[in-house]
């Protein structure tokens, strides 16, 4: 995965555990896709400063993913919901079972829910 938008994915679970600063920082960089001296002059800091930022943001959102692991869990979850779906379209309903089956697909899609 890009570095950004492994960041991007870790800013969405961890993010308000930054200071606003380091927040706005990251979101710039990583929604925005501005490089370090367009975020400088957009919040008046010095080039130096926004890299510090990022480098120790991105220092900080890692370790908050291995300690928790939020993300990964979220993106294996989401791995399993697909291969299950994948599995229960290519089973071919009996009319006793065709029922289950909508409720097993509707059930999936309420864990997905829970999950977004």
């Amino acid at each position: 995965m890009e570095k950004r938008v492994e960041l991007s994915l870790l800013m969405d679970f961890y993010g308000p555990l930054l200071t606003e600063k380091r927040r706005d920082v990251m979101r710039l960089y990583c929604d925005e896709d501005m490089g370090l001296q367009e975020i400088a002059d957009r919040l008046e800091i010095s080039r130096q400063g926004v890299y510090d930022a990022v480098k120790t943001a991105a220092a900080a959102l890692e370790h908050y993913e291995e300690v928790l692991g939020l993300a990964d869990r979220y993106l294996r979850i989401g791995r399993e919901i697909k291969a299950c779906r994948e599995l229960l379209s290519s089973v071919k309903a009996e009319p006793d079972s065709e029922r289950a089956l909508a409720d097993a697909m509707r059930a999936l899609e309420r864990i997905n829910g829970i999950e977004r």
